[in-house]
């Protein structure tokens, strides 16, 4: 098992590089656990020792504007765009340090599908500019379990960094680069701290999250924009034993900031949204498990003119040693 761990650690993380991140960029799930919740982050360390490895895939359906639609916007002086489908894939890692503190990586290659825009001082004619694609970027956390109590309640305080290591000179079908909120990485080193808590009865557990991601000046001279998430989940063991099934219900939101241009804040970005997401895990021997979420939109507050989302789907597949 010794000589095991290394390996494992070298083919995962030349998995993360070789392959590949408000909905341009993902979120994805926590995903590294076999039990609890999917997106929202559990209390819950790794074991001391242990590795776990995931693959997701997140699919985010777009409610975007007709060309009609983007024509008429650019005929009452305002700049507008649209996207179909946002599809994103990616791969994470997590290593147990002590019982108390895990680490983790997270990778991702974004898909954009079907960008199209129309621009006020061109109000007859809309740009078509193809699909955005690439690398994203690299996300290292850190968490730590500050208290675990008797009566099953555990507190933990993460924290990380989004590393700019994602595509930011992607072209669209004219040869040119697409707009920063497009391109697959930020170009931008972006802090994040949170806090998580979980709470056991029995065969159900309560899990929540908050998180803070600090955004900063990247490529294009584009600040994307704070965020702030906020997730809440049940989960029930519904079948225990060798292959075990979670049903799990989460609420998951994320307020986002205006981007900034050059220091200019635009009108048509940021907002809050709120999504329930009901899902289900399947455990195998307590070492393999798949899950998936679908994500359905309650509350969308977007600034301006922006597409809206129609659901979100998340599938995924983790293993541990």
């Amino acid at each position: 098992m010794l000589i095991l761990r290394p390996l494992v650690l070298a083919v995962v993380g030349i998995g993360l590089f070789s392959g590949v991140v408000f909905a341009h960029h993902p979120t994805g799930g926590a995903g590294l656990g076999q039990a609890g919740p999917i997106r929202t982050v559990s209390a819950t360390t790794l074991q001391q020792g242990k590795v776990s490895f995931a693959a997701q895939a997140e699919f985010i359906d777009l409610d975007g504007f007709s060309d009609s639609q983007l024509l008429r916007f650019a005929m009452q002086g305002k700049d507008a765009h649209t996207a179909e489908s946002v599809f994103h894939s990616i791969m994470s890692m997590g290593y147990g340090i002590t019982n108390d503190l895990s680490v983790s990586m997270k990778l991702s290659y974004e898909h954009i599908e079907n960008i199209r825009e129309a621009h006020s001082d061109e109000p007859g004619e809309v740009h078509l500019h193809g699909d955005a694609k690439g690398i994203g970027d690299l996300t290292i956390m850190g968490q730590y379990r500050f208290l675990k109590t008797d009566n099953n309640f555990e507190s933990a305080l993460f924290f990380g960094l989004k590393v700019p290591t994602g595509k930011t000179n992607d072209r669209d079908i004219q040869d040119e680069t697409f707009e920063a909120e497009f391109l697959p990485g930020t170009g931008a080193w972006n802090p994040i701290i949170g806090i998580a808590a979980t709470k056991r009865y029995g065969k159900v557990s309560l899990d929540g999250n908050l998180q803070y991601t600090f955004g900063t000046r990247g490529t294009q001279f584009t600040n994307l924009g704070d965020i702030f998430n906020y997730n809440a989940a049940a989960s029930y063991r519904a079948v225990s034993g060798t292959i075990a099934w979670d049903l799990i219900l989460e609420a998951n939101g994320e307020w986002k900031e205006k981007q900034r241009i050059r220091g200019e804040k635009d009108p048509n970005s940021g907002g809050n949204a709120l999504f329930l997401a009901p899902g289900a895990r399947v455990v195998f021997a307590k070492k393999v498990s798949t899950f998936f979420s679908v994500g359905i939109p309650l509350v969308q507050d977007m600034n301006g003119i922006q597409d809206d989302t129609k659901y979100k789907a998340l599938f995924g597949i983790s293993f541990s040693l």
